[in-house]
């Protein structure tokens, strides 16, 4: 998601300072985190300062950091002392003590990774590995972990499909995607309803069009992607019904892709979202807010808002990162959208590793040299006018995945087609 630190302004806006007593800590902020420790007190002290600095979001966020750093100072020290006595300190301990300091907080794409310093005897990986979003995910009642075996055949059932609509044209892709190091597949379908009206439809495991469509050599995927955006665009008034796009079980990506899922039905320049980013080391001292703004695509071109065609997004709990900003942005630009499915993941924090040289916040450490690595959000977004880190997007209209591999995925592209048909 590099593409986000080009959207940031060189205008700088001080807003507060942070709330300890204590003066400012500056630590350095980076991937080749200099500083060190040799105890649990130590570690603690450290990574406690960092997150006070770096951290985007103690805006919104619910922990009150102070009243953490008093709780757990002492619990800390007493891992020291336990340590001095018996010569080791079990992970699950620590691990008791890291997850109620960070647990709760409000980042969804954390993963905070500390190295226990003394383990005991045998243990053979000695990591605390928290991930706050997830834990706060996987406790909501209507929760369903993300198959591979759904992703891979997201549309294997539609073969048997009776009803209200048929597929009259379907075609898959799996491209090897350099920056995720692995293989993203995409699945084209074209649904037509039993008025004979068409309804395009888009669905990849991850956000990754914009790789794709940049594959001069082209490939099973681009020739899907191409088909959906060459229908939507071609296809008379009288036979599109509307147009689908999926991004339950997406794990999020680029940014650009918004070249492809919003350029091409926009007829101007258009602010979608805004950023701001840590410019000092107070807990509140942000930039000013930097708007982001999509430029019209030239080679795929639809008013959708003028022939009032619907655009419907699938979305369920998940959809993460960049598939879950698309339907929200397509929700505040696009007055014939709707989101059906479950509210979304809650990463909405843009992420940018390199970006050291621009603001305090970001990814912090190194896990093999540092004993510690945390990832956590470069930017705060504000999308929707509001900071929805933690939450997510909540659909216009709520239907729930069933807990059945072969079937899971069924009722909302019901529920998608069904109310596209009535529009």
């Amino acid at each position: 998601m590099k593409r986000y630190l080009l959207i940031l302004s060189a205008s700088l806006l001080l807003i507060t300072t942070a709330c300890r007593k204590e003066a400012d800590y500056v630590p350095y902020i980076g991937e080749n985190s200099k500083l060190a420790y040799d105890t649990y007190t130590g570690q603690f002290q450290y990574l406690w300062k960092c997150l006070n600095t770096g951290y985007v979001f103690w805006d919104v966020d619910t922990v009150n950091w102070d009243a953490a750093y008093d709780r757990y100072l002492p619990r800390f020290e007493a891992l020291d002392a336990k340590y001095k006595d018996s010569g080791y300190v079990r992970t699950a301990e620590l691990e008791e003590l890291y997850l109620g300091l960070v647990g709760r907080m409000r980042d969804h794409h954390m993963t905070f990774m500390v190295r226990n310093l003394h383990p005991a005897a045998g243990e053979t990986d000695p990591r605390v590995i928290i991930r706050p979003g997830s834990l706060e995910v996987t406790s909501r009642s209507n929760y369903i972990e993300s198959r591979s075996d759904a992703q891979t055949g997201m549309l294997a059932f539609l073969a048997g499909i009776e009803g209200q609509y048929t597929v009259t044209e379907h075609l898959s892709g799996k491209a090897f995607i350099k920056e995720f190091l692995t293989f993203v597949n995409f699945e084209y379908c074209l649904f037509t309803l039993a008025d004979g009206r068409k309804v395009p439809y888009l669905w990849s495991s991850n956000a990754a069009i914009t790789p794709v469509m940049r594959d001069v050599a082209g490939s099973a995927s681009k020739t899907a992607i191409d088909r959906w955006l060459t229908v939507i665009c071609n296809t008379p008034r009288n036979q599109l019904a509307g147009i689908i796009l999926d991004t339950r079980s997406n794990g999020g990506g680029f940014q650009d892709d918004l070249d492809y899922l919003i350029g091409p039905f926009i007829n101007e320049r258009t602010e979608i979202f805004k950023t701001r980013y840590k410019e000092g080391p107070g807990r509140l001292e942000y930039s000013v807010w930097c708007p982001y703004y999509q430029a019209p695509n030239n080679d795929y071109r639809r008013d959708i808002t003028a022939e009032n065609i619907p655009y419907v997004v699938l979305v369920d709990v998940n959809s993460v990162s960049m598939a879950e900003i698309e339907p929200m942005v397509i929700k505040d630009v696009f007055p014939t959208a709707h989101i059906i499915g479950e509210r979304t993941f809650g990463g909405t924090g843009p992420l940018q590793n390199d970006a050291v040289d621009l603001s305090y916040g970001g990814p912090f450490g190194n896990s093999s040299d540092y004993n510690h690595y945390v990832y956590t959000s470069s930017f705060e977004a504000l999308m929707m006018g509001e900071v929805r880190e933690g939450e997510g997007l909540t659909p216009d209209e709520e239907v729930l995945r069933i807990n059945d591999p072969a079937h899971s995925f069924k009722p909302q592209l019901d529920a998608a087609l069904n109310y596209i048909a009535n529009h």
